[in-house]
């Protein structure tokens, strides 16, 4: 694979953007969206069709594919090599214990070998290209789009365009599915908005969607991007439920471990393709659960002020790192001639209240961990006590403590706990008493103060201070 990508990548057509270096989903997704951004602002409609290929990779013809490799390629060693790896692969298929006979393999690529990708894009290189029709191709996802100022011509061109690809389909073997095949169409006017359009392919008419998926972003007519985030906070959510698998307030794994599982679980899901969407006034809905996961992780109970979660979990605000993953995307639009959009011209600006990805500034020279902390620090402008940890993306001192201690610690540095003075408050007890006779049963009362309980001084619940110990005492019940 080494010693033919390069060769392969240089006749790859620009609009392949699967599985090549210095090219991506959020880029491709980001390419499409900003095509239809510019349609807005050049008064357009936007048509597109969303092509559905059957079990794409298993159709692929062996023949036809060694044929079309070797005219990109031209290196008879390779080619015999592929045939060898295609050829002679036999299966069997076993249920209930019953095992049918071995059958030979004569279509498609083995799946899993890092070899199937590139092979498939050379087998797909070919495709029509159209006049008036732009196309957003990832491996076998293909979206083909077209802009007019009326429907009608929008119908035509992509009818046109889909009866051109179904000879090509049919000449290399590769099954089309127009029942699952989709078309939307993208405008700003409200009264149209239930306008659908009628493209035909293969005799069927293509089922009208009104949100789209392509690349496991959900499109809307608007771009407003409300219906992805409500799916993307019930994934979120789900994966929220796996998090507090690991810990509870009493018991639970250490909060290195519970951090580096909420980043790779769930904050790395609600970041799929955030500079597609971070723009959008919808686009915090997922953050509810992205601050659970940071409570996950510190014990911090739901009145304890946001800010103070974040510090305490050392991870930066979600707009920020959204902010931050768009800047770092712009950069790479701006720099990287192999991204899709790269060379973009935006239109004049026309709609002041749209904010399209080419409007956007990039990360002026700073490193990203550089750039989250900056602005965390100047977003987070709260006087906490001075227990609270600053801005930091690394975890405060007290990682080593058992859960129920690195809960209360977390819980004494914010001020909020279940002390009776907060649970009064919440409506959850009659009367604000600590047991000791103290009328008001404060977080500092416990600390410094009362009789039955830890007799201490802020000094001990500092960041610094490495060798706290018993504030779990007064740690109890987890119902907030």
């Amino acid at each position: 694979m080494t010693r033919i990508s390069p060769i392969v990548d240089d006749q790859l057509s620009c609009d392949q953007a699967g599985f090549r270096p210095g090219r991506s989903c959020c880029g491709q997704v980001l390419n499409l969206t900003q095509f239809i951004e510019d349609g807005y602002e050049n008064q357009l409609k936007t048509g597109a069709v969303f092509v559905d290929l059957t079990a794409a990779y298993d159709t692929v013809n062996h023949k036809a594919l060694l044929f079309k490799v070797a005219e990109m390629i031209k290196n008879t060693t390779i080619i015999k090599v592929l045939e060898s790896l295609l050829n002679n692969r036999q299966y069997f298929v076993e249920m209930n214990s019953k095992k049918s006979r071995w059958r030979l393999q004569k279509n498609g690529l083995p799946q899993g070998s890092v070899l199937a990708p590139m092979l498939f894009n050379i087998y797909t290189n070919d495709q029509p290209q159209f006049r008036n029709i732009r196309r957003f191709i990832y491996a076998d996802d293909l979206c083909i789009a077209t802009q007019s100022k009326t429907f009608e011509i929008i119908e035509n061109r992509l009818t046109e365009a889909l009866s051109i690809l179904s000879g090509y389909y049919k000449q290399w073997f590769l099954n089309a599915n127009p029942g699952k095949t989709q078309v939307c169409t993208f405008h700003l006017n409200n009264h149209q908005a239930n306008r659908i359009l009628r493209v035909k392919w293969e005799n069927e008419e293509l089922e009208n969607t009104k949100f789209p998926v392509y690349l496991g972003v959900t499109l809307d007519r608007t771009l407003s991007f409300k219906e992805h985030m409500r799916k993307l906070k019930e994934k979120v959510a789900s994966r929220n439920n796996l998090l507090r698998k690991l810990a509870n307030s009493k018991w639970g794994t250490d909060p290195n471990t519970l951090k580096t599982t909420a980043v790779a679980l769930c904050f790395s899901t609600a970041e799929y393709c955030a500079p597609v969407w971070a723009r959008s006034c919808h686009a915090s809905a997922v953050d509810a659960e992205l601050n659970q996961a940071c409570r996950t992780i510190t014990g911090n109970l739901k009145p304890t002020p946001l800010p103070a979660v974040y510090r305490m979990a050392s991870i930066a605000p979600p707009a920020i790192r959204r902010d931050t993953l768009t800047r770092q995307e712009r950069d790479k639009q701006l720099s990287g001639s192999r991204h899709p959009l790269y060379g973009h011209q935006q239109p004049p600006q026309r709609l002041k209240s749209r904010k399209s990805f080419a409007t956007t500034n990039g990360l002026d020279g700073s490193n990203p961990a550089q750039h989250r902390l900056e602005q965390w620090e100047i977003w987070d402008r709260s006087t906490f006590h001075p227990t609270v940890p600053p801005p930091s993306e690394s975890l405060p001192n007290g990682t080593s403590f058992k859960r129920n201690e690195w809960v209360a610690l977390n819980r004494a540095r914010a001020k909020v706990g279940r002390t009776q003075d907060n649970l009064h408050k919440w409506g959850l007890v009659p009367q604000p008493t600590c047991p000791c006779g103290e009328p008001i049963q404060t977080m500092d009362h416990i600390l410094r103060e009362c009789t039955l309980g830890v007799n201490t001084k802020d000094v001990f619940i500092k960041p610094q201070h490495t060798s706290y110990q018993g504030v779990s005492q007064w740690n109890v019940g987890d119902n907030m």
